[in-house]
Formats: C-alpha cells, structure tokens, sequence
C-alpha cells in the first residue's frame, strides 16, 4: 500500500459506543473471535538491537499462538512475535501504547528500537508493545524476493515482476493460506495479545497503513481501547493505488510552490514549472539511457531509466520533506538532460523500500481490500495529465490477478465512528494520505483533533520544529483527552531548504 519502512519514525509519535460496533464481527469475512483467550503471554528477559548502530537494548520476549484460519479454530497456527520495552519510570500507568507499522508488510518488532527512542518520554509511565502482525517480521513472514540484489538493472523493471509474484506464491503457498493475512483478522490476533498480556485498555499509535489497522481494530474492539494515533490517516475505503495520481501531483504542485515562496529556490530554479512538463514530455518519448559510476575507481554502468520509474522516484521523495527538497534540483538538471540523480534515487527506492517488507502480506491485504472495489477503467482515467500515470495501478492490478483473495466484511469500507480521544497527525503535502482523508475520519470521531504539520510529507524529517509535534503526541497520550493541547506551536513548524546544486558539485 504505501510501500515504506519507518517513515513516520523521524517525526514522533473508558467505554467507547461505536455505532454498528459488531458489523464487522457477523460478516462472513470478518474471522471475529470475541472470545478472551484463557491462554497467558509469558515474557522473558531478552536484548533486542538498540536504534544506534552496536547498542542494546533490555526488553521482555515472548510469543503467542493463534490458529491462522480463526473462523474453523482448527489447523495451522502462527506464533505472534512479541516485544514489550517496560515501562521505565515507578509510576506506571496500567495501559501500554501498541504500535502498529505500516505497509502493509513491515515489522513492529524491527521498529521498536527507534519507536523506543522517539518515545521515551511517553516510556517513563507507560509499557510500549511490539506485535509482529500475522505475515511480517517473526510471525510467519510472507516474504518474496523480486529483484537480484547483484544486478543493479534488476531494480529497473516491474514493481511486481509476475514470473517472481507467481513463483513466491507458489513458495508461499507451502507454509500460509493466503487468504487469510487480512486486516481484520490480524486485529482479531491483536486483540487476543492483549487480552493474554493482561491489559484491560492499550493506546494505539499507527502510521499509514498501520492508522487504517488501528481504525478496524477501533470498530472491533472498542471496550479495549483508551486512546489512538493516526498518523497519515489511510480509511478502509482508500482503495490503493486508484487515487495514488492525483494525491502524488497535489503534493508535486505543493513542494514546487514552497520552492516559488522561498527567495534562494526561486532565484534557481524560475523555470520550475515549465521543466516539470518537459522533462515528463521527453520521458513519455521513451526511456533514457542513464551511465552510473560504481564504488571501484573506472567502473559504471548503463541503465535505461523509464517514464515509470522516475514519476515513482518522484512519489517517494516527497514521502519526506528533506527528500522532497531535492526534487526541484533533480527536475532541473534532468530537463537539461542529466537524468544521474533520479536514477541513483529509483534504484535506492527499489531498495529501501519496494523491495523491503513483507511482498506476500502487502499482496494479500491490498488483493482483498483495495484492488477489488475500484471500478473497470478508474485506475486508468485517474492517471491521465499526471505525473505519476496509472503504472502502478495497472503493475498491482496484473499482481493481484495471480494471488489469492481473501474475504472481507461486506460493510469493511464504512468509517469509524468512536468516541475514544483521537490525535490525528497529517502532513501538508502528503502523497499518500493527504489531509482529507484526516478530515473524513474526523468527522466520525467525535473527540478528535486534526492537527495538519506544514510542509510535511507523508512523515516529517526535514522540518524544523518537530518538537512540537513530539510533545503534543507525548502530552496527548499522558492526559488521555484532546481537551487542553495546545497546538499553537505547529505554525512555527517549516523547511530546512531546498538542495541547490548537486552534492559533489564541489569535488
């Protein structure tokens, strides 16, 4: 869905009535088990990585078993990787915060070190707790190999490559069904971890994908849930990637007036938005041959660099603004024909990011709960005038033809609607959740808050200010209530600046 790994790290993070509260559980799809497991989680001592390279961290290790088909309680189970970082301080409150990753497909457990660093201050009164989703990390990871990390050019080609979809399928087949790595169902998972750890409430923090898992775990299980976070809120009925164009060309539109606004960026770059459109018209003539240097002295190589894969190099800088600051540099050099940097870019993106995660899981979510609603012909039509194109919509639609459907509830696309305190955290220039999908939400959640970060993007490194955002996360899951934060400190947030001229200009 939103294909990264810890994009939201550099920036952070009583009853509930819920209208239709047990919709989700009577669907056929829905895999609810409301039954409290009798079975209890035991955890153990254990050192995990620290967030700094060569540290270690103390933590508390365990697992838990759930049967993979929840509806027949019979068959295969999965082991639930659990991490717990205790709570430092000797006041403890008794509700934990339980991070949810995005995705679909990362790791909570890989998080945690760097979620345990951004959090310490919310650490001191309260237990933080990792949960492996069913699929991911240590908890039966549906993991696929697409792309050869020796050839360089294998990074070049497809998103989903079919002939590598159809052989991890195959693989994948052996040890999962594939049906049943859906949203709801892994919330169903979590709720039985809860139950098993002893925590009558938990907070929940998400981001991206992970605020869309926090939002049906909200409409199943309200009674356990004392306070969430959303951050780059993704609704149930934000089918990936139909809308993936038009978010990605607002914040393209978004970065480039922030450069028109700043005295320096447009003192270099006047012509921005006329080597937007000519670099996107030679890119749609055919792709451009682009000679990399490599690490040993006198050796490079070729690559062929498409239309496609520079539009989604684009998608991913502005992710973040301080990569977002780099593209009207990368647009400009590219209209006078040197297309170095966002080659470099699309293959460290194919990396980092397209090739990291869970591929299987990300596959079984989006096949079941985005791909199927999106109407003949939409995908196509929303990519027409844009930057981006519809080639992601029709690379996951080819995919999702070969992978297995799972089932979900017929009502699964409805909001939330709760009455627990909501933090809802958007960036400006979101590409991926813009701030519409924050308000939509808001409007069901009556005791919410929207707070809308400046010139954020889907996460926030590269702003100054962040501060902010981190104390009014840390102070919002301290009092429980959006009643009283002050949010005044949020329009001093800005950019750092735009990158002018290439990094080894200079050597």
């Amino acid at each position: 869905m939103f294909k990264h790994r810890q994009l939201i790290l550099a920036c952070l993070f009583g009853s509930v009535a819920v209208v239709g509260l047990n919709c989700l559980a009577q669907e056929s799809g829905g895999q609810h088990s409301s039954a409290t497991p009798a079975a209890s989680i035991m955890l153990t001592p254990c050192e995990v990585s620290g967030a700094n390279a060569g540290t270690k961290e103390k933590a508390r290790c365990g697992s838990f078993e759930v049967f993979e088909d929840r509806n027949r309680q019979s068959g295969r189970k999965i082991a639930l990787k659990i991490l717990v970082f205790p709570a430092t301080g000797s006041d403890k409150a008794p509700d934990p915060l339980f991070y949810i990753p995005g995705g679909p497909g990362s790791s909570a457990t890989e998080d945690a070190p760097f979620i345990a660093q951004e959090f310490a201050k919310i650490r001191e009164h309260r237990d933080l707790v990792f949960v492996d989703q069913r699929g991911t990390g240590g908890s039966n990871p549906l993991n696929c190999d697409f792309f050869n990390p020796t050839d360089l050019r294998s990074y070049l080609g497809d998103y989903f490559p079919l002939d590598d979809v159809r052989k991890c399928r195959k693989q994948l087949e052996t040890q999962a069904n594939l049906k049943l790595y859906t949203t709801p169902i892994a919330m169903d998972d979590l709720e039985d971890v809860r139950a098993a750890l002893g925590y009558k409430q938990i907070n929940l923090i998400g981001g991206s994908y992970g605020t869309r898992a926090a939002q049906v775990y909200l409409k199943l299980h309200p009674n356990g849930v004392r306070a969430v976070i959303l951050h780059g809120v993704s609704p149930t009925n934000q089918f990936m990637p139909r809308d993936f164009p038009q978010h990605t060309e607002r914040a393209l539109n978004g970065v480039m007036a922030d450069c028109a606004a700043d005295d320096t960026c447009r003192a270099a770059f006047p012509d921005l938005g006329a080597e937007v459109k000519s670099v996107l018209e030679r890119l749609r003539r055919g792709p451009v041959d682009v000679e990399l240097k490599r690490s040993k002295p006198g050796e490079s190589i070729r690559v062929s660099l498409s239309r496609d894969l520079v539009a989604e190099a684009v998608r991913y800088m502005l992710y973040q603004p301080g990569a977002a600051s780099r593209i009207p540099l990368f647009i400009h050099l590219a209209a006078q024909g040197n297309f170095k940097l966002f080659a470099e870019a699309a293959i460290s993106y194919r990396q980092q990011i397209v090739a990291t995660g869970s591929n299987g899981m990300y596959l079984s979510v989006t096949c079941a709960e985005d791909l199927p609603p999106i109407k003949p012909g939409e995908g196509e039509r929303n990519g027409v005038n844009t930057f981006l194109g519809d080639y992601r919509w029709r690379q996951q639609r080819a995919a999702c033809e070969l992978w297995p459907q799972g089932k979900i509830p017929n009502n699964y696309a409805e909001p939330t609607r709760a009455d627990v305190p909501v933090l809802i955290l958007t960036g400006q220039w979101d590409p991926v959740t813009p701030p519409i999908y924050g308000d939509t939400a808001a409007k069901y959640l009556p005791h919410s808050l929207h707070v809308i970060v400046p010139h954020g993007g889907h996460g926030f490194n590269g702003l100054n200010g962040l501060e902010c955002i981190n104390n009014l996360v840390t102070s919002f899951i301290d009092r429980g209530t959006i009643t009283g934060l002050d949010t005044s400190c949020v329009s001093s947030i800005g950019r750092k600046g735009f990158l002018l001229k290439p990094p080894d200009a200079n050597k």
